[in-house]
C-alpha cells in the first residue's frame, strides 16, 4: 500500500465472496505508518479479467469495512500487529549483561522469526 511517499505492507487483509460479475475480491486494511490515517484497498477482477483497485481513506475506508463486513469467507491478520508473544517456531538470544566494561550477567530471550521477542531468564553473577 502507499501513502505519504511511503510503501508498506497491510495489516489484515479480508477475503470476500464472490459477487455478480466480481471474483477475487479482497480487501486490504492499514494505517499510515508516517501520519497514522486508516487505509482500505478493495481490489477484484470484473469480468473474468480486468482487474480493479481503490483506495478508501479515513471515513471512507470505515464505510467499506461495515458495508463488506458480511461478505467476509476469512482474513489474515499480519503475525507482527496480533501477537505480544512469540509465536510458532521460537529460538533463544543470549545476551550480555555488562557493568564497567565486565560481564555481570545473561539475559536469554525466546524470539520467533516475525520480530517477536519475551524475556525468558535473567541470570546474574554475584
Amino acid at each position: 500500500m502507499r501513502h505519504c511517499n511511503s510503501v508498506f505492507q497491510a495489516q489484515d487483509i479480508w477475503f470476500l465472496l464472490d459477487k455478480d460479475n466480481q471474483t477475487k475480491r479482497k480487501l486490504y486494511l492499514a494505517n499510515c505508518p508516517i501520519c497514522n490515517k486508516e487505509m482500505a484497498l478493495y481490489s477484484c477482477v470484473e469480468n473474468e479479467n480486468e482487474y480493479f483497485e481503490k483506495y478508501y481513506y479515513s471515513g471512507g475506508a470505515k464505510k467499506i469495512k461495515e458495508r463488506l463486513k458480511k461478505d467476509i469467507v476469512s482474513t489474515f491478520l499480519g503475525f507482527k500487529t496480533k501477537y505480544k508473544a512469540p509465536y510458532g517456531f521460537k529460538f533463544g538470544i543470549n545476551k550480555e549483561i555488562k557493568r564497567n566494561g565486565k560481564i555481570v550477567g545473561i539475559k536469554q530471550y525466546a524470539s520467533d522469526f516475525w520480530g517477536n521477542k519475551i524475556l525468558v531468564k535473567k541470570i546474574e553473577n554475584e
